[in-house]
């Protein structure tokens, strides 16, 4: 491979995955419309297939509060670990260009005594920074691919420095770590070839494949960790913690509505199809779902931590499933690809009384895309 492409693959990798990533960004700015348009139909393409939909779902919570409050940190920890990242690539960033104005030859003082790719480091924590922050599968096997991509990259830019500074750059390598501070034993490895691709290749696998089940493994005890409600053929998210006789109460009133209950036999609910249901308090606003239209100078979530615990808004969705076979309905949000909305019921729960019935948008704010089911 010539010097031009290897110089080239890591802002290809690295950019790869931030228009990936950078998805949270165009979502809450007025480009998000934009930015869909382009990324919208891949996300969609994956989506349409029941092998790969699952990539456009989330592993942690994104719009709702759970019972750990481990995970209600993750999100303001990832950003956090991102611009740590950030911090730690441009003080690197600093000394190689340092070094090549100055032409002081290899740079192995200050962040590259303790590593030897301190920069590729850096990439690695502000990438898990922005997994945590927004959690697709599909960022996780980005991420993981960019991790191996930096590695390939790594090694064969010691190659080069290598040949070009001789042995004291070989002494370097011998008493510097590669990425983390910390000396591992060598792993026995084929030096080249065949042999060596197919090594990578069943390594990559075995990560990824490994990654994806931690990642599922996370989506399952997240889901313990919500309000979550299961009734026949129906489950039932509360954004903010409910017990589950609170949840049962909310919904009986909405359900007990002519309207609502014409509007869910109309949807096939009581004939086979699935519902996903959403318990949102009545001053929250979340761009993710499909509830309702935005108040102006909202386009973000809107959060509140003080609000009304009586007054809510029921949004009622048919659940689209990624497979046509029965499932059981502890598994409907897991199955869920996508979701039709069918109707807003806004109440008191405390009185019982209806508020508001409305018809819920057909898409989220940014049209047709996957977005968080929880």
């Amino acid at each position: 491979m010539s010097t031009v492409i290897k110089k080239n693959l890591a802002p290809v990798a690295w950019l790869a995955y931030l228009l990936i990533v950078f998805e949270i960004v165009y979502m809450i700015s007025p480009l998000a419309l934009y930015y869909y348009s382009a990324y919208g139909p891949s996300l969609n393409f994956l989506h349409n297939w029941p092998q790969t939909a699952w990539l456009s779902q989330f592993f942690l919570p994104h719009f709702t509060e759970s019972s750990s409050w481990i995970l209600n940190s993750l999100h303001n920890v990832g950003w956090k670990i991102f611009y740590a990242g950030l911090i730690l690539f441009l003080l690197g960033a600093g000394q190689i260009y340092y070094a090549k104005f100055t032409k002081k030859g290899a740079v192995t003082g200050g962040l590259y005594r303790f590593v030897r790719n301190p920069q590729y480091t850096a990439f690695a924590i502000m990438g898990f920074g922005v997994l945590l922050i927004w959690p697709r599968f599909l960022v996780l096997a980005m991420y993981v691919t960019m991790l191996f991509v930096y590695y390939w990259l790594a090694k064969h830019e010691e190659k080069e420095c290598e040949g070009k500074f001789g042995e004291s750059f070989k002494a370097y390598v011998a008493s510097t770590p590669m990425f983390i501070p910390i000396k591992l034993s060598a792993i026995s490895w084929p030096e080249s070839g065949v042999k060596r691709v197919a090594a990578n290749l069943f390594l990559f696998g075995v990560v990824m494949l490994l990654s994806v089940s931690v990642g599922m493994g996370v989506r399952n005890y997240a889901l313990n960790r919500i309000a979550v409600f299961y009734a026949k053929d129906a489950a039932t998210v509360a954004t903010t913690l409910m017990s589950e006789a609170e949840m049962e109460k909310t919904l009986q009133i909405a359900l007990d509505h002519p309207e609502v209950q014409n509007q869910l036999a109309q949807a096939g609910y009581g004939a086979g199809a699935k519902l996903l249901n959403y318990i949102v308090p009545l001053n929250w606003f979340l761009p993710d779902l499909p509830l309702e239209k935005l108040p102006e100078g909202v386009h973000g979530h809107h959060q509140p931590r003080q609000f009304n615990r009586d007054e809510y808004k029921v949004l009622f969705t048919k659940a689209k499933l990624s497979s046509g076979e029965p499932i059981a309905d502890e598994d409907i949000i897991k199955k869920t690809t996508a979701r039709e909305p069918i109707i807003v019921v806004k109440l008191n729960k405390a009185t019982g009384e209806i508020l508001g019935i409305e018809q819920p948008p057909a898409y989220v704010r940014w049209g047709n895309i996957p977005t968080p089911l929880f």
